[in-house]
């Protein structure tokens, strides 16, 4: 711990011309906050009237990877068992 990993990991990104997005793990993090979910959304009808309705967010890691972004998954050791599945998967 300490010895510059992240920074090193950080310079070839920027060295590479590549964007560097780092996601902090940690017990909270659920698979959802990662790839995304469906979240409600306020939307109104062709008359106007306001609705609930739903709509799919991508998550942090899900739109990296659509951006083409490299990703750095700090402090892996720390998430959760079905966090870990889920990215092995």
């Amino acid at each position: 711990p300490g010895v510059g990993k992240t920074s090193l990991i950080g310079a070839l990104a920027a060295a590479s011309g590549h964007r560097l997005i780092r996601i902090n793990l940690s017990e909270q993090t659920d698979i959802a906050d990662l790839i995304g979910s469906d979240l409600p959304v306020p939307e109104k009808d062709s008359q106007g009237v306001s609705r609930a309705a739903f709509r799919w967010c991508d998550g942090v890691l899900l739109s990296a990877i659509k951006a083409g972004d490299w990703v750095l998954l700090d402090e892996l050791n720390l998430a959760s068992q079905s966090v870990l599945e889920g990215l092995n998967s």
